[in-house]
């Protein structure tokens, strides 16, 4: 008995910023992320080359652009928990604090964001 094949539509891609540099990507990486509209339609959708694409931050398939969090990365590799969740007793203390917190509502952007377009309601 085969089951029925079912159909994978992609909802979108995320940029994860490498370098920031006065709350933008730095120029080298800025580059990259401007191709990344055209060529997620050519060769994730199928369609033509845009004439004109749109930025990545205007781009109604970019479902976010993260910021890299370096910092809490091996904090929440020790501590065997998400960037998001981490804690003062897991080291995260001072400006971690912060990170952590913008991490969290980074995160919770993305997950509200895909929910909304699979139909599913957060609170």
């Amino acid at each position: 008995m085969s089951l029925p094949k079912a159909e994978i539509t992609p909802l979108g891609y995320i940029v994860m910023q490498h370098g920031m540099r006065d709350s933008r990507p730095v120029k080298a990486y800025e580059r990259w992320i401007r191709r990344i509209p055209a060529k997620y339609r050519v060769s994730v959708l199928g369609e033509a080359e845009p004439e004109s694409p749109p930025t990545a931050a205007n781009d109604p398939y970019c479902l976010a652009m993260l910021k890299h969090y370096r910092s809490l990365m091996p904090l929440a590799m020790e501590a065997h928990k998400p960037m998001f969740h981490l804690k003062p007793a897991d080291g995260a203390i001072g400006a971690h604090v912060s990170a952590v917190r913008d991490c969290y509502n980074d995160f919770l952007t993305l997950a509200r964001k895909i929910a909304s377009q699979v139909g599913i309601h957060l609170s």
